[in-house]
């Protein structure tokens, strides 16, 4: 029984026996002499010291060594995970049967009323999702 990490997608098994990972994933997960070995997928064994119990979409891999980046890589994970959550949320505007974007649509209806009366140009829904995205968050 070891440890292993998928070398592409960073998922963590803790305990499994070289021959439950040739079961369960395929491939040659043992050396000539038995004994359990990395392959081009997977590392066995790995020294986790580095990661620190860190979640692993910080974690890199550089041929059997899992590491962890650095606060400035870090911080980018986590600003584009904040962004495309928002772009997600912004996008929900587009769904056919949601309650959201319909209430949404149905205010944008009624500035726009507003707007026409005071001679503005109508609010798009386009502008309507940016201005969304834009106050997610603040």
């Amino acid at each position: 029984m070891g440890k292993w990490i998928n070398r592409h997608d960073k998922r963590f098994i803790d305990r499994a026996s070289s021959s439950t990972m040739r079961d369960n994933y395929g491939g040659v997960f043992i050396d000539g002499d038995g004994h359990a070995v990395s392959n081009a997928d997977w590392i066995y064994g790995p020294d986790m010291s580095a990661v620190g119990g860190q979640p692993n979409k910080y974690w890199l891999i550089s041929g059997d060594t899992v590491g962890l980046m650095n606060q400035v890589a870090r911080d980018a994970v986590d600003a584009a995970e904040l962004s495309d959550s928002r772009d997600s949320v912004a996008a929900q505007l587009d769904e056919v049967e949601d309650v959201l974007r319909a209430f949404a649509l149905v205010q944008l209806d009624e500035i726009n009323v507003l707007r026409g009366l005071f001679g503005l140009p109508d609010r798009t829904v386009v502008q309507l999702k940016n201005a969304v995205r834009a106050k997610l968050g603040n």
